[in-house]
C-alpha cells in the first residue's frame, strides 16, 4: 500500500480543493482505500501543507509546512490508519524549523529536517522514544564563534534571508545556496530532500544543482555531479535514487562523490516522491504534473514497461511512503 502526501495550499483553478490529509492508494490496482490515513489531528492538518513521510521508533512521522504550523507531526498506528501522538518538533522552540521539507532518523539518537524557508539543516537529539525532540548543538563542521539558528546542522550560505533574523553565512560548497524569485524578495530555489545512508547525510542543494553529503560532524565531503533542481531521495539496496527536473537518477551510495546518471526506462517528467515495494519489485514515482503514480516491474535490477496505476488525484503528490497493509 502507498501513502501519500500532497501539495495543499491556498485553492488554484488546477486543484479547486487542496489535500490536507494523507490518502492510502492499493499498489496494485491503484484502487483509493483511505482519504484520512491521519487521525485526530484535526487542529494541525486544517489547510495543512504535507509534504515528508518516514517511519522511526514504530510511528509515523509526517512534515507539516504550512507556514503557521512548521511542525514534525508524530502518529501511532499501521497500514491505513494512524492516530496523532503530538508534534516531534515545530518552530514555536526551534526557530530553525521553517517551511519543513523532508526528515530523516538515525534510529537511535539524532533526526535530521530540512526546511525549505530557513534554507538549513537542523539536527535534533530524540528523546522518549521518538517522542520527543530538542535541537541539537552546532556541529563541529561549523565555526564555533558563529551565529546560527538553533540546532543547525548545515547552515545557509547566505546569512540574511527575507524576514529573519541574520545568522553567520557559511561560503558554498560547505553551506546551502539560495534562488530567488524574479522580483528578488522570495526564496524560490532551497534545500529539500535529506537521507542518511551509513555514516553520512545526503542533502539536496536545489539552488546549486547538487547533492552534497555531509559526515556526522557536519563536514561536507563530496558533492555529486551537477543536476538539474534535485528534489526527493530514495535509499535502496546500496543505490541512492533521485529525482526532480524531470528526471529520475540513481548512483551508488557510500563513500566517494555520488555520480548520478538517468535510470534507464524510466521516466522523469513530473517525478516527484518514490518508492519500492516490500521485495523490491515494484518501483512507483508520483508524477506533479499529470497526478498519478506510475508503476515499473523491476528484474534484475532492469526497469520494465511503466504502468499508470493512479490517475485524476485530487491535488499535486508530493511523496510516496510504502507500508504493508
Amino acid at each position: 500500500m502507498l501513502l501519500v502526501t500532497f501539495h495543499g495550499g491556498k485553492p488554484s483553478t488546477d486543484v479547486p480543493d487542496p489535500v490536507t490529509n494523507v490518502y492510502a492508494y492499493a499498489d496494485g490496482g491503484g484502487a483509493t482505500v483511505s482519504t484520512d490515513v491521519l487521525r485526530g489531528a484535526h487542529a494541525e492538518l486544517k489547510d495543512a501543507e504535507l509534504r515528508g513521510m518516514t517511519v522511526a521508533y514504530g510511528s509515523l512521522y509526517v512534515a507539516n509546512g504550512r507556514k503557521d504550523a512548521n511542525q514534525i507531526l508524530r502518529f501511532t498506528g499501521s497500514g491505513k490508519h494512524y492516530e496523532f501522538a503530538g508534534s516531534l518538533a515545530s518552530r514555536a522552540s526551534i526557530d530553525s524549523i521553517f517551511h519543513p521539507f523532508a526528515m530523516a532518523f538515525d534510529g537511535s539518537t539524532y533526526a535530521y529536517v530540512s526546511s525549505q524557508d530557513t534554507d538549513v539543516v537542523t539536527r535534533l537529539v530524540v528523546g522518549g522514544q521518538g517522542a520527543s525532540a530538542s535541537a541539537a548543538p552546532i556541529p563541529a563542521g561549523l565555526p564555533a564563534t558563529g551565529t546560527f539558528f538553533a540546532g543547525t546542522f548545515v547552515a545557509c550560505a547566505l546569512g540574511q534571508l527575507p524576514g529573519l533574523t541574520a545568522t553567520t553565512p557559511v561560503a558554498t560548497p560547505q553551506g546551502l545556496a539560495v534562488g530567488f524569485d524574479e522580483t528578488g524578495d522570495k526564496v524560490q530555489h532551497s534545500v529539500r530532500d535529506v537521507v542518511l545512508s551509513g555514516s553520512s547525510l545526503y542533502v539536496c542543494d536545489e539552488a546549486a544543482g547538487l547533492v552534497k553529503v555531509y559526515d556526522l560532524d557536519g563536514n561536507l565531503t563530496s558533492c555529486s555531479n551537477p543536476v538539474l533542481s534535485p528534489a526527493h531521495f530514495l535509499v535502496q539496496g546500496g543505490q541512492l535514487y533521485l529525482s526532480g527536473g524531470d528526471q529520475v537518477l540513481v548512483s551508488a551510495a557510500g563513500s566517494g562523490s555520488p555520480s548520478f546518471a538517468a535510470v534507464p526506462g524510466v521516466d522523469g517528467k513530473g517525478a516527484a516522491g518514490m518508492a519500492f515495494d516490500a521485495g523490491g519489485g515494484h518501483f512507483f514515482v508520483a508524477d506533479r504534473k499529470k497526478n498519478e503514480i506510475h508503476r515499473y516491474h523491476v528484474s534484475g535490477g532492469t526497469f520494465g514497461k511503466k504502468t499508470t496505476i493512479v490517475s485524476g488525484m485530487p491535488d499535486n503528490p508530493e511523496f510516496l511512503l510504502y507500508v504493508s497493509d
